[in-house]
């Protein structure tokens, strides 16, 4: 069978198949979907918990995510726990509370700050190189000894000046890595970060 042969009876069965599926909207899925969720409330019966919902201030308050309403037991003797626990709130100092947290514009120009200097940098680092490339040509075509030591003077300010640069964009790409980390940990959407 040639390749084409191939392609037309994949077509053809690709539209009779196409045929026989049947799309379901949208609305009948969320009508099934409420009514499903109608039984099991009525299987839970008047006693039923009441429902929790999670927002971002509990998961920053308790630090993970809870799905029972009561404690986790504990290994300790309950004479110990009120003590321990007192201490526990002692020493651990309050989390964010004191400060909200930044909105989407903070973080916006904190990141864009931070890559507008990282792109400065980089394009220092390009013009360094270009010039300790120019300045190595000149350097090999003179002959005079007292102009090549000129150049060679000033391609080494170059090259320091290139590494120090270089280890600038370091710093800065690890300074974006250490905001995407910390964005990640305070659950900030990553298109805060784009």
């Amino acid at each position: 069978m040639t390749p084409r042969m191939l392609g037309c009876i994949a077509g053809a069965l690709l539209v009779v198949g196409s045929s026989e599926v049947t799309a379901q909207s949208l609305a009948e899925l969320a009508r099934q979907e409420k009514s499903r969720r109608a039984e099991l409330t009525e299987k839970a019966g008047p006693g039923a918990e009441e429902k929790k919902v999670y927002t971002n201030a509990d998961l920053r308050s308790s630090g993970r995510l809870t799905t029972g309403s009561a404690p986790a037991p504990s290994s300790r003797p309950p004479a110990e726990t009120p003590a321990a626990e007192a201490s526990a709130e002692a020493a651990t100092p309050p989390a964010e509370a004191a400060t909200p947290p930044p909105d989407e514009d903070a973080w916006r120009s904190r990141i864009s700050a931070v890559r507008q200097a990282q792109q400065r940098a980089e394009l220092m680092a390009e013009a360094l190189q270009n010039r300790v490339d120019t300045l190595w040509t000149d350097f090999t075509s003179r002959d005079d000894p007292a102009q090549r030591a000129v150049l060679e003077q000033d391609r080494q300010a170059a090259v320091d000046e290139l590494d120090e640069s270089r280890r600038q964009i370091d710093a800065l790409t690890q300074e974006l890595e250490d905001i995407r980390t910390e964005a990640r940990r305070a659950n900030v959407p990553a298109a805060w970060l784009r």
